[in-house]
């Protein structure tokens, strides 16, 4: 994931973390890469609304997903290395980005 030093980056990243849903995702994925479907099930979601959860975080860069083939070729989707900080001196970059554009 890249640094984050705008106030529109920062603010899509900690949207996509402010869902409960997409939370549990990440708790799960973290203890072994998972399915789609595997997913829905645990959390009782629609297949289709899971996939929604799962493309976002994909695009934030908190998970990555990989296909495996089989009788039927799955998406395995696995939690990519991060770390989230937010500090006084991000905040002041943001600051002083805003303030001399």
């Amino acid at each position: 994931m890249a640094n984050v030093e705008d106030a529109e980056k920062l603010s899509e990243v900690l949207q996509v973390l402010a869902n409960p849903i997409r939370l549990k995702m990440l708790a799960l994925i973290a203890v072994r890469p998972r399915y789609a479907y595997e997913l829905s099930k645990y959390l009782k979601l629609s297949y289709p609304l899971t996939h929604l959860h799962l493309n976002l975080l994909e695009k934030a860069g908190f998970i990555s997903g990989s296909y495996v083939e089989g009788p039927r070729t799955k998406k395995v989707y696995r939690l990519n290395d991060f770390q989230l900080v937010i500090s006084r001196e991000i905040l002041k970059k943001i600051g002083e980005k805003l303030e001399n554009p």
